[in-house]
């Protein structure tokens, strides 16, 4: 922690490559790391300390949004039925989209395609679904298809994530964005929860208008 006198702490005995992940990294002074060559009590020096990294967070105002999630507070992603914790999915995010769609829907089908192609190069490095990269944006998929069975078929096109279908979570966030027709996009602050805009569908997806709307 970056905190005056406070000791080293090892974190991990050894690497296997370039990139390294640490949950629960909460202080909000940050977090400086140092690293050495293995070779045990032959080991060379530590490095210089790391610049100061703060770990992400999933705001105050976007967990009590995603509340009714329960249990573990699990999103599904990337057209699979894989879970991604929402802190994983959404800690960092300045903002996420909230998609209402369903496939019975001739409207959704064509705008679907044009938000994956956005989402896509917004996140060259989760284009496969992951969830996890370091984009400003993610979209969480509220199905309003009439089954499961269709809501499953439907997201295996979709490279984002998405509410599962037996959540209570997916009718409350649908009544928090006041969902009464579709397709629908609602860009929410991730920082706070609140609504920027109504529905995106059909105006440019712009996220430096964004930060203005959010006064940033």
């Amino acid at each position: 922690e970056n905190d005056g006198g406070v000791d080293w702490t090892t974190i991990a005995s050894s690497l296997s490559g370039t990139e390294v992940r640490k949950k629960n990294l909460t202080s909000a002074k940050g977090y400086q790391f140092r690293v050495r060559p293995s070779g045990g009590v032959d080991a060379g020096p530590f490095s210089p300390p790391s610049e100061v990294v703060v770990g992400r967070a999933l705001s105050d105002g976007m967990r009590r949004l995603f509340a009714d999630l329960g249990g573990d507070g699990t999103l599904l992603r990337g057209g699979t039925r894989r879970g991604i914790s929402l802190d994983d999915a959404l800690a960092g995010k300045e903002f996420v989209l909230l998609y209402a769609s369903a496939h019975w829907c001739g409207p959704c089908r064509q705008f679907t395609p044009q938000l994956a192609n956005y989402y896509k190069a917004m996140n060259p490095q989760t284009a496969g679904g992951s969830g996890e990269g370091g984009s400003a944006v993610e979209v969480v998929f509220l199905s309003a298809d009439h089954d499961e069975g269709s809501f499953l078929s439907y997201f295996s096109s979709m490279p984002w994530l998405a509410v599962p279908y037996d959540s209570d979570a997916r009718e409350s966030l649908m009544g928090f964005i006041r969902v009464s027709g579709i397709p629908r996009l609602c860009v929410l602050d991730g920082k706070t929860g609140r609504i920027l805009e109504d529905n995106a569908v059909g105006k440019p997806l712009d996220v430096g208008r964004w930060r203005r709307l959010a006064g940033r």
